[in-house]
C-alpha cells in the first residue's frame, strides 16, 4: 500500500482528489486510515493510499493537477496568524583595544545584534540585573570560584546596550563570560511597552591575550507554519546552533523551553531531536532554547547559553 504526506492545509478529502483525481476513493481511504471522512489530518502525517479499481480513479485528472503542480488545500481558507514580537539577540562589542593582563580587565558592551527582534519598542527603564560571572578555562577545569561583576552602568539598560569592565582573573586558555541562568533575572532580560519580557544569555568566549571575542555561543530556533484554524495554529520549532570554531566547545546539547517544550515530534521527521511541532491557541506564548557545551578531553561540563522568545498568535 502506497503512503502520502499530508501538506498544510490538506482535509483528508483533498488527499483523495489529489491521489485519485474523484471521490470515489473516499470512503477506501478514510477506512484505511481509521479516520472520518471529513477530517483534517495534522501537517505532516503519514495517510495510507489503498490502491482502487479503474472506476473509482480519474486518470485525466490526476495528470492535470499534477502538470500544473496544483496542491489541494482547502481545509481553512482563513485562520490564525502568528507573529515573532519579541526575540533580543545581543553580542559583546570590546571598546577597547589592549592585554587584559595589562589593561587588568576586559571592557565591551553587550549590545544588540543584527537579528534583535521587537515589534514593539523596548522598556529602557526596565530594572535588569544583569550580573555577569566569568573565569579562565584553567580555572573552571580546576573547579575555583568564578567571578561576577554587575554593569559598569549602575543606571537602567540604555536601551539594547549595556557595559561591562570585567576585573581580569588570573589563569590560562580563553576567558569564559557568561550568565547565571538560575538567578531571578537573567542576562540579559528585556520588557517592551506592550509588556512582553524575554532574556538573552549567551557564552562569550574571549581571547587570553587581548580584549576580543573568539566565540559567541548561542543556538536559535527557527518557525514554521504547518497549519491554521479559526481556533489555533500549529507550528514547527526547528532548533540549531551556528558552526563553532572552538573545538573545547564544540560538543553540546540542546533543550527546548517554554511551550516548544510540550510539543510534539514532527510527524514528517519524527526520529529528529531538533524539530518539535506544538499547537497554539489565540494569545501570547514564550518559548525558548538551552543550549550546554562540553569539554568532552577535560571531561567538564561548561556554562549554557539561553534565549527565550514571545510570539502572538491571532
Amino acid at each position: 500500500m502506497k503512503t502520502g504526506i499530508v501538506q498544510p492545509n490538506q482535509s483528508l478529502l483533498d488527499i483523495v482528489l489529489t491521489e485519485y483525481g474523484t471521490m470515489e476513493a473516499a470512503m477506501s481511504v478514510a477506512m484505511a486510515n481509521g479516520r472520518d471522512v471529513g477530517s483534517v489530518p495534522m501537517a505532516g502525517t503519514s495517510v495510507n493510499l489503498p490502491e482502487v479499481s479503474d472506476e473509482r480513479a480519474d486518470i485525466s485528472a490526476i495528470e492535470y493537477l499534477r502538470r500544473e503542480k496544483i496542491l489541494l488545500g482547502t481545509a481553512y481558507t482563513t485562520g490564525l496568524g502568528y507573529w515573532i514580537v519579541f526575540r533580543p539577540r545581543i553580542l559583546a562589542v570590546p571598546n577597547e583595544v589592549g592585554d587584559p593582563h595589562v589593561m587588568g580587565y576586559y571592557k565591551f558592551d553587550m549590545q544588540g545584534g543584527p537579528d534583535f527582534l521587537n515589534l514593539n519598542p523596548v522598556d529602557v527603564e526596565f530594572p535588569g540585573n544583569n550580573r555577569l560571572t566569568y573565569q579562565t578555562e584553567e580555572r573552571f577545569i580546576m573547579g575555583l570560584t568564578p567571578e561576577s561583576a554587575l554593569p559598569e552602568s549602575v543606571t537602567a539598560m540604555d536601551g539594547i546596550s549595556i557595559p561591562y569592565k570585567l576585573p581580569w582573573t588570573v589563569g590560562f586558555g580563553y576567558m569564559i563570560v557568561w550568565s547565571d541562568l538560575g538567578a531571578p533575572i537573567t542576562t540579559a532580560t528585556y520588557s517592551d511597552i506592550a509588556g512582553n519580557t524575554a532574556y538573552v544569555a549567551p557564552v562569550t568566549v574571549f581571547d587570553n591575550t587581548s580584549n576580543t571575542v573568539v566565540e559567541h555561543l548561542l543556538g536559535d530556533i527557527s518557525v514554521e507554519l504547518v497549519s491554521s484554524t479559526n481556533t489555533n495554529v500549529t507550528l514547527r520549532f526547528i532548533r540549531q546552533h551556528p558552526p563553532i570554531v572552538l573545538t573545547n566547545f564544540s560538543t553540546y546539547s540542546m533543550e527546548w523551553l517554554g511551550v516548544a517544550s510540550a510539543g510534539i515530534p514532527d510527524p514528517s521527521d519524527p526520529a529528529n531531536p531538533d524539530k518539535t511541532v506544538v499547537t497554539l491557541n489565540a494569545g501570547v506564548h514564550t518559548l525558548g532554547l538551552k543550549t550546554t557545551y562540553m569539554n568532552t578531553a577535560a571531561g567538564v561540563t561548561y556554562p549554557a547559553s539561553a534565549f527565550t522568545m514571545v510570539i502572538t498568535v491571532e
